[in-house]
């Protein structure tokens, strides 16, 4: 006996397709959740640090020395070695602008030039450390001491009057270097109260 072909009852099949194509767009949307994080990034990706990064090894200024906006930061009593960047008025109302700086020898010169990625050990035993860019205006005593070199007959320093200093640091000479030269300044009660001139070969 023939049998019939076996048919579903209307409707069932439209059924079927609807419901697998609610389990595909659910299946899809679980999948896509699952590959991301909350901010968006795929799973297993790397952002970029939001720290700050490290530091070069190098850290001099790469722009020019600017006087600071607002007042001078104190410098506290005793000896400072400073780059001279410009003299105001005349003693007793006279006032110097200057560029901090370190005068390093032996061992801390050596590590601060390794630090700075130059040559060690330093040539003729000292290094010069002026990162920070920051400009310091201080007054200069009435009574101030300078000792100046005459690099025409080297190399002791030896006491100048402040006019021919002052002359020297606007526009240096073969005998007296000025601002071309470095010098440790003495404060005391927040006065220039002597300025010497440091030798460098």
């Amino acid at each position: 006996m023939a049998h019939a072909a076996h048919r579903p009852p209307p409707g069932r099949g439209r059924r079927r397709i609807a419901i697998g194509i609610v389990l595909a767009v659910v299946l899809a949307f679980v999948v896509g959740f699952a590959l991301t994080d909350h901010g968006g990034e795929r799973a297993g990706s790397s952002p970029a640090a939001s720290g700050p990064t490290s530091p070069s090894a190098t850290t001099r200024p790469t722009h020019a020395p600017k006087p600071s906006t607002s007042a001078s930061p104190a410098l506290e009593d005793g000896r400072h070695f400073v780059f001279v960047k410009a003299l105001h008025g005349t003693p007793p109302d006279a006032s110097m602008t200057f560029d901090l700086a370190y005068f390093l020898t032996g061992d801390a010169a050596n590590q601060a030039a390794a630090a700075h990625g130059d040559e060690t050990p330093v040539p003729n035993d000292y290094y010069i450390v002026n990162d920070n860019p920051l400009l310091r205006t201080m007054p200069i005593a009435a009574t101030v001491e300078i000792d100046a070199i005459d690099w025409t007959h080297c190399c002791e320093p030896a006491s100048v009057s402040y006019a021919d200093w002052a002359a020297s640091i606007a526009h240096p000479t073969e005998a007296l270097h000025g601002s071309e030269s470095g010098w440790w300044i003495t404060i005391a009660d927040g006065r220039i109260e002597k300025i010497q001139e440091q030798y460098t070969p």
